[in-house]
């Protein structure tokens, strides 16, 4: 187990332009961890974790242009990915193959996320209406609406109950996925919403700001808890740690910073990044994590749990 925190690998030009967005799953079939990240090179890659080093397994081809959203079911074989070229693109990790392609309009589709089950994506965009797909036949089931709000992130709670989103005038919403209704709207931002992300156990909501500010807010009564301040500039990214004890930030200040839940102090800052970071993403057991950036690298580090 570790005992404090580390880089523990840096893949420097991981892309040929700069990394927007990144994911970790590991297979329920053979256990094997995959890394996807996707870039500004219209391209997406998957990444082979194995014996704490990054092996390229696929290149993944299709997009025409920049990759701004990328996740992975939880069974850890598909992976999902969004451009700016309006297309959502499913891939299958195994082979390497495009499982589908998913028309999402004549706008962008900025953000993707998996339902925790695997069965849908939920994606959204400058539509301001989320679409919640199914990934078997491509076609849209439901649509949230934001009220026309350029939709920047989008997260699925844990326990399948709730969708959120962030959007680019600062106001998070959080909808009820089996009834479709608005639960909650959420403010206190005054600029957009890069991230947000549910706690493991669906309690806790936190959001990442341009406004460079951390907010954490109590989901089932819809309050606010805690304004954490740290980041030096925009907040691009959050993820919750599996443990339910930590949570990640990274920032255009070219920082990631670990957070403890329960007392709201930061108790790790890696410097390691010389741009932007624009996303960070814990591994399945939440003992890793990884961060991408505009300076093309992809880092790896060691997170004692």
């Amino acid at each position: 187990m570790s005992t404090q925190y580390s880089v523990l690998f840096k893949q420097e030009q991981a892309h040929d332009e700069d990394i927007w967005c990144c994911a970790w799953g590991k297979s329920e079939k053979d256990g094997t961890e995959h890394i996807v990240t996707g870039s500004l090179d219209d391209k997406v890659k998957c990444w082979k974790w194995v014996d704490e080093q990054l092996e390229l397994k696929w290149i993944l081809e299709g997009h025409q242009l920049g990759i701004v959203s990328v996740d992975i079911n939880s069974s850890g074989t598909i992976a999902a990915s969004s451009s700016l070229d309006a297309h959502i693109r499913l891939w299958d990790l195994d082979s390497g193959k495009q499982l589908r392609a998913i028309d999402g309009g004549t706008v962008e589709t900025w953000t993707v996320a998996f339902s925790p089950d695997g069965n849908h994506i939920a994606t959204g965009g400058q539509s301001g209406q989320i679409l919640v797909i199914n990934v078997d036949d491509g076609r849209t089931e439901f649509k949230l609406d934001t009220r026309g709000k350029f939709t920047l992130s989008i997260a699925y709670s844990d326990n399948g109950k709730y969708v959120a989103c962030g959007a680019m005038d600062g106001i998070i919403k959080v909808f009820d996925v089996a009834s479709q209704r608005l639960l909650h709207t959420l403010e206190g931002h005054a600029m957009p919403i890069r991230s947000l992300a549910f706690s493991p156990d669906s309690h806790r909501l936190v959001t990442a700001s341009d406004d460079g500010q951390i907010k954490v807010y109590d989901v089932k009564n819809a309050t606010f808890i805690q304004t954490l301040s740290g980041h030096s500039s925009w907040v691009h990214g959050v993820a919750f740690c599996h443990n339910n004890l930590h949570f990640a930030s990274c920032s255009a200040d070219k920082t990631v910073k670990i957070w403890d839940v329960s007392s709201h102090q930061c108790v790790n800052t890696f410097y390691d990044h010389r741009d932007q970071v624009w996303s960070c993403c814990y591994n399945n057991n939440g003992s890793k994590l990884v961060s991408v950036s505009d300076d093309k690298a992809i880092h790896i580090y060691d997170c004692p749990i």
